[in-house]
């Protein structure tokens, strides 16, 4: 019962801005809740590959993968680097592989360096 009374009360229009009391089933405390606003939403920077690849974009963690990769860097090392594990980064490979179409880590770094990938890139 406790529970639904803060519930109604959060999702309640008319109480926007302001405190928020609800009382426990058993009726002994009264707990103050302190009123909460959404977040806005995280924004998530996507780079597109040129006109060649319409429609088709990486998120920033692929673009910082593929970045290393096109320096040379192991997934080992670049796992280091962007502080994860290899697997994940193994992960971001076989999803943005998936996106192009690749079978094979070369043939994902050849058709990047044929997009406009490099010049959407607004990180080092």
């Amino acid at each position: 019962m406790y529970w639904d009374d803060v519930l109604k009360e959060v999702l309640n229009k008319n109480s926007k801005n302001q405190p928020v009391c609800c009382t426990r089933a058993d009726k002994r405390k009264t707990t103050k809740l302190k009123s909460y606003t959404l977040q806005t939403q995280k924004i998530i920077k996507s780079y597109a590959l040129g006109s060649a690849y319409r429609g088709i974009y990486f998120t920033r963690r692929e673009a910082e993968c593929m970045l290393c990769l096109l320096k040379g860097k192991t997934v080992s090392r670049t796992a280091e680097i962007l502080s994860l594990s290899p697997r994940t980064v193994e992960f971001y490979l076989k999803n943005m592989k998936g996106k192009l179409n690749c079978k094979t880590k070369y043939e994902l770094v050849d058709t990047v360096l044929a997009s406009d990938f490099l010049q959407g890139v607004d990180f080092a």
